[in-house]
């Protein structure tokens, strides 16, 4: 759409490609697009070669403002550098640079801090620091700094919503009032209308039987009760109170007593309505925790606390912004700010204009246009608003497709101009309403079959709603078949459950406790169920057809996995291909960490930089570098039981036997070498000269995956280069970067060997297949729990509503989750739902021909049971949100579907059962035949060994 668009404008509206500002996501998009361009005006000079418009075009497009976001920053900043008073030759600084450079600034700030012995800053660190270290107060800060970057005005924001939290004059205002309490009081009347509805169907199936009318009245009482709520939640004015003591006075009546009456459904009765008892006290928590006054009292006593931590990470801004000009370099962040602060000037009123720059640059730019326009923050937003004449802009994007929310996009953005704008038809877009705001329906999908867009509709007619998913998916929003395929069998959507439950025992242990051990063998069976599926499609001889339309065999290029998340997960699947003899490219393979190879070497650069550390040290001793035993460690231990092992050893250089005291003789001379080299040579040269006098790096080439494992190494290798190159030195600073690595989980992918234009089965994320399309699509893991760790943190961060802290009180030794936090953790669960819904929008979309889906079910059954229960209570076309919200994976809303939908006809489902595996009898050898066979084995090592070359 958008190439099309401006390849018009060139070549039917006589516009210069300089003149058209175009904003992609990636420069693959912006490469692609340029070729495009240039393609069409070269076939458009064929047909008239005397158009000198269209020649010069071709130079023009050279220079043409065809880039992403942060490209076009860049060349403001390098052409208006003057403006903001940075140096011409500013340099952006390596990812690996600005992290060690962050790390200075901060530590350098807390030891001033310390120093300083400030009261508010000792309370900070009184709150988030433990006995073991101000980890989780450093980590505060920067992702507060990190945060605020995605605001226009980061300073701004940060004082506006710790001002939140400033309502010393407001204790006495009923907490109803605040927008934490009309968020917590929606959510109420929400758990309570479940509950209640839930009572009218127990209610309304006693009322069959007339011997059970007493219980059918305990049931009218507890459902009035409820109502009673309700009702008092729909007043309008101050309501917190009123409500806090309607909960605290709710009593629900002893269920009568009477052995006489056997019916079944009695005791039934009697279990559902103990459940509902059981969830209605969890509903009512949050509000009966706190009286109106507590409620503003708690939040008040963080005010200063905050105070604090805000003046903290505006200290820390300014002491890493010092740091970035002192080395004249700009990070990923400041490229966005730095153009915004060139191209608006904000008055002392608050009021924003564009800059003299900006205003150069409208009369430069006839129109903009921005690709994937739902992925766009808040400040590319005013950045790209204030260079046009607002009556200039072309967006193109799909708010169902809006997954970056991680990365502080903004969907409302498009959201906002999408209910804004009038829809436009092609007999209706005259000259004159072209000046219009309006908005152009794209109806035709031409990547998919049929039964793929069937699925999808079905899929999200049912579940994405304007308030969960922020757009009402209905027949508007179709995804209509544009591509023509011929029909064939089997082309229906899959869903594959494998179900996991196997003796009543055994489901009661795995609710118990899910340990990390019982999640890989969940992946592993899941993975085993997705090989055998695509051994089938070979078998079968599964067609696909090319973008000719011609039809062939399936390809390993033409499969991909997708996951939620490769992390743990991918590496199972990769393991389980490739033991099928299927070639696989994996975009992260075993972790880099995680890798023997890298553990050895960088244990060896821990020793050689302080060999006082017992763990580095055994392990290169065991390892070949150091080719030591078990019994000679235990050996040299003993010679020093209580010191370091470092001393034990070179006691023991001494005392030891010959062949002991040769190897120590050798490790020891290796390690003062290379502690001496380490002041002279570069790190990397170190490094390699290590691999090199060691042999390491020869000796991984011989073991399995050898060239995987010398790759990683190499990767070692430049990494070490590249860090010395960004002007930072030393070893030890070198490995405490690369531990900072690990532990912030900012791990790095092993090296590849396989490249992904290669002939290979694909597994990727879901997140990275975002623009690429398949003929076969398996989504797999999606009886994965959505991943919720963020609202565990001590303070939670949103966009609306700022700040969600716990309430902490060291000295009464109190700790509690503010009521803002409970309603930012509602807010929160509700946007990640949302995000959640797209994603798998993204997932579904991939497919050309095929989609399969897999997961695994702990109990089948009593899923199944579950969602038959809930959906009971709603007579909706919808899935209720609150439904869906208590569903928290895939697979639980494709069986919500499913129960909703029985004799539906877009996707056919197959339930696994978990085979039992075969016991392994134990194979019983005499000591003859396994000398016999020992024998054999060193006679055939033997004529390898001592094999000669004939000539």
């Amino acid at each position: 759409m958008l190439v099309e668009r401006v390849i018009h404008k060139i070549i039917e509206e006589r516009i210069d490609i300089d003149q058209i500002l175009v904003v992609t996501f990636t420069n693959a998009a912006a490469s692609e697009m340029r070729e495009r361009i240039l393609e069409a005006i070269y076939q458009k000079i064929e047909e008239n070669p005397k158009d000198m418009h269209l020649q010069k075009q071709i130079t023009l497009l050279n220079k043409a403002s065809i880039c992403t976001i942060h490209s076009f920053c860049l060349d403001v900043i390098r052409n208006y550098f003057y403006e903001i008073d940075i140096p011409a030759n500013f340099q952006i600084g390596d990812s690996t640079e600005m992290e060690l450079l962050k790390q200075e600034a901060l530590e350098e700030l807390l030891e001033e801090k310390y120093e300083q012995k400030e009261e508010g800053f000792l309370h900070l660190v009184d709150i988030y620091a433990t006995y073991r270290g101000d980890e989780e107060l450093k980590e505060l800060i920067l992702k507060i700094e990190n945060k605020i970057q995605s605001h226009p005005f980061p300073k701004d924001w940060l004082e506006e919503k710790v001002a939140m939290f400033c309502i010393e004059d407001k204790l006495e205002q009923d907490f109803s009032q605040t927008i934490w309490g009309k968020i917590l009081l929606e959510e109420l009347q929400e758990g309570i209308q479940e509950n209640r509805l839930q009572l009218e169907k127990i209610e309304q199936n006693l009322s069959k039987y007339p011997e059970l009318e007493k219980y059918r009245i305990t049931i009218w009482q507890d459902k009035e009760q409820l109502e009673n709520i309700e009702n008092l939640i729909k007043q309008e004015g101050n309501r917190w109170e009123k409500v806090y003591e309607a909960i605290q006075n709710v009593q629900f009546a002893t269920w009568p007593s009477d052995r006489k009456i056997t019916l079944a459904y009695k005791e039934e009765a009697k279990q559902m309505r103990d459940k509902i008892k059981k969830e209605v006290q969890t509903t009512f928590q949050k509000i009966r925790s706190h009286t109106s006054k507590e409620a503003n009292q708690s939040i008040q006593a963080m005010y200063p606390i905050l105070v604090s931590l805000k003046n903290l990470v505006l200290e820390f801004e300014e002491k890493y912004h010092r740091k970035k000009r002192e080395k004249n370099r700009i990070d990923f962040q400041d490229i966005e700010h730095y153009a915004l602060k060139i191209l608006i000037q904000k008055k002392e009123n608050g009021q924003i204009e564009p800059s003299n720059v900006a205003k150069e640059l409208q009369e430069k730019f006839k129109e903009i246009a921005i690709d994937e326009y739902q992925d766009s923050n808040l400040v590319q937003e005013y950045i790209l608003n204030s260079v046009s004449k607002q009556n200039n802009i072309f967006m193109v994007g799909d708010i169902k497709q809006s997954i970056y929310r991680f990365r502080e996009a903004r969907p409302e953005l498009f959201l906002q101009k999408y209910k804004q704008y009038e829809f436009l038809s092609e007999e209706q877009t005259t000259l004159e309403n072209k000046k219009v705001p309006h908005k152009i329906k794209l109806f035709q999908n031409f990547r998919s079959r049929e039964e793929v867009l069937n699925l999808c509709n079905w899929v999200f007619a049912h579940i994405m709603s304007e308030k969960l998913g922020d757009i009402e998916y209905n027949q508007e929003e179709y995804l209509n078949l544009g591509a023509s395929y011929e029909k064939e069998e089997e082309r229906l959507p899959e869903l594959h459950i494998l179900d996991l439950a196997q003796k009543e025992e055994d489901v009661e242990k795995q609710e118990e406790d899910e340990e990390e051990t019982q999640i890989i063998e969940k992946n592993a069976e899941e993975a085993q169920m997705v090989a055998d599926r695509i051994e089938e499609l070979y078998k079968q001889n599964f067609m696909v057809q090319d973008k000719t339309g011609k039809k062939r065999k399936i390809t390993y290029r033409d499969i991909v996995v997708l996951l939620r998340s490769t992390a743990n997960v991918a590496p199972i699947y990769e393991k389980e291909l490739e033991s099928r003899g299927f070639p696989v490219f994996c975009d992260s393979s075993l972790q880099y960490f995680e890798a023997t190879e890298i553990q050895t070497i960088l244990a060896l650069l821990k020793i050689i930089d302080n060999p006082m550390q017992d763990i580095p040290l055994v392990q290169v001793l065991r390892s070949p570098i150091g080719n030591f035993t078990d019994n000679d460690l235990i050996e040299i231990r003993l010679a020093d039981t209580k010191g370091y092992f470092y001393e034990a050893l070179r006691k023991k250089r001494i005392s030891a036997q010959e062949n002991l005291s040769k190897k120590i003789e050798c490790f020891l001379g290796n390690l003062e070498k290379w502690r001496k080299q380490e002041k002279e040579l570069p790190l990397n040269e170190l490094i390699w000269t290590i691999y090199q006098e060691t042999n390491y790096y020869y000796y991984v080439g011989l073991l399995n995956n050898g060239a995987l494992k010398q790759a990683n190494l190499r990767m070692l290798f430049e990494r070490a280069k590249e860090y010395e190159s960004a002007s930072f030195k030393g070893l030890y600073h070198f490995i405490h970067f690369m531990d900072r690595l690990h532990l912030s989980n900012s791990d790095l992918s092993s090296a590849k060997i396989i490249g992904e234009n290669d002939n290979v089965i694909r597994i990727m994320s879901i997140h990275k297949s975002k623009g690429l399309e398949f003929p076969v699509v398996f989504l797999c893991n999606s009886g994965k729990k959505f991943n919720k760790q963020d609202l565990k943190e001590s303070i939670l961060l949103q966009e609306e509503l700022g700040f969600g802290p716990d309430y902490k009180n060291r000295k009464e030794k109190v700790q509690y989750p503010t009521l803002a936090k409970e309603a930012m953790k509602l807010q929160i669960e509700k946007e990640m739902i949302a995000e959640e819904m797209r994603v798998l929008y993204v997932a579904l979309t991939r497919a050309k021909e095929k989609l399969i889906i897999t997961g695994t079910s702990k109990d089948f059954t009593k899923a199944w049971k579950e969602k038959e229960e809930l959906l009971s209570l709603y007579k909706q076309e919808k899935i209720p949100e609150r439904i869906l919200k208590k569903n928290t994976s895939y697979l639980d809303w494709f069986l919500l579907l499913l129960q909703k939908e029985p004799k539906q006809t877009n996707l056919t489902y197959h339930i696994h059962k978990l085979q039992e595996k075969p016991k392994q009898e134990k194979i019983e050898i005499s000591k003859q035949e396994e000398k016999e066979q020992k024998k054999e084995e060193i006679e055939k090592i033997k004529q390898v060994l001592e094999w000669e070359y004939p000539y």
